[in-house]
């Protein structure tokens, strides 16, 4: 089977190699060199642009940073869905609104393409090794015939319903990590200005029902102030943006989501749209007028 993969980021580019590793024929597109070279020496192939790879290819991957990005692949002149031939199948690991993946079905199966929405969980670490959290949303027989394509790359694939439905499922759970890094800070915060051992704290916590994987992964590296970025506050910003008006849409006001939304914004307007999600920190210690793990302050 030829698979073509469009978007070689530090999410893009590990989990095209894999598909590489699995022995399948690896054609790729990406606007940045060096990724492609990489492609290139681990045996892939290089395709002139999205049309030629749609037309070259029998499954389709993307992963792209920005909705627009997204569709212009899939919608814009010379895009995936220009060159794809009945009876493609196109899945998109990009985190969009459903909307947006509902779009892009709907042109899809009026050229007779399949098309899944197939965001992902674990960060370049999990996308490196495989063992990536996968959420799909689209047709069931698509699906099917996805799965060995999918299970390349992830060790949790887990099929949600008609398309969008993968994308409901990873705003729900990036909305609900940023409510826990907030939720975190502040009760570190609260911790260390309480005059409480903060090491103390996190393993009573670590040890008790506030545990969560947010907890456990974000403590080392709030403790060392390590803000090099895993998933840039840019892409957070954004991800919880779609996230809330989805809520909206719903009818469903989401307070805690509106907060942890906020504290990405001010990291945003500080200048630290580069930076890791984790940025949030900045503003919440300035509101506190108190610097984590300082006591000094």
């Amino acid at each position: 089977m030829r698979v073509g993969y469009v978007g070689l980021g530090s999410m893009g580019l590990p989990m095209a190699l894999n598909l590489r590793k699995s022995g399948l024929d690896l054609a790729v597109v990406s606007r940045s060199r060096p990724p492609i070279e990489q492609a290139l020496a681990a045996g892939a192939s290089e395709a002139a642009g999205y049309a030629q790879l749609a037309a070259a290819c029998e499954v389709v991957c993307t992963c792209l940073p920005m909705p627009q990005d997204v569709e212009r692949a899939y919608l814009g002149p010379g895009g995936l869905l220009e060159g794809a031939t009945s009876g493609s199948l196109l899945i998109d690991h990009s985190t969009v609104g459903p909307s947006t993946c509902r779009r892009i079905d709907a042109a899809a199966r009026e050229r007779g393409v399949q098309f899944l929405d197939a965001p992902v969980s674990g960060g370049p670490a999990g996308a490196q090794a495989g063992t990536l959290g996968i959420m799909v949303g689209g047709e069931r027989a698509a699906f099917d015939r996805a799965r060995p394509v999918l299970e390349a790359m992830g060790k949790t694939v887990v099929y949600l319903g008609p398309s969008g439905s993968g994308a409901v499922a990873k705003l729900i759970n990036n909305l609900l990590v940023g409510v826990h890094q907030r939720a975190l800070i502040e009760m570190l915060l609260v911790g260390q200005c309480a005059g409480v051992d903060l090491d103390a704290l996190y393993q009573v916590l670590m040890g008790s029902s506030g545990r969560s994987v947010v907890l456990e992964m974000m403590y080392p590296r709030l403790k060392a102030r390590d803000l090099e970025p895993r998933f840039r506050n840019e892409l957070f910003h954004k991800d919880l943006r779609l996230a809330l008006e989805m809520a909206a849409d719903c009818g469903v006001n989401s307070a805690t989501g509106e907060a942890a939304f906020a504290a990405v914004d001010a990291a945003m307007m500080a200048g630290l749209a580069d930076r890791d999600s984790l940025a949030m920190l900045l503003p919440l210690e300035q509101e506190a007028d108190t610097r984590l793990f300082d006591s000094t302050r």
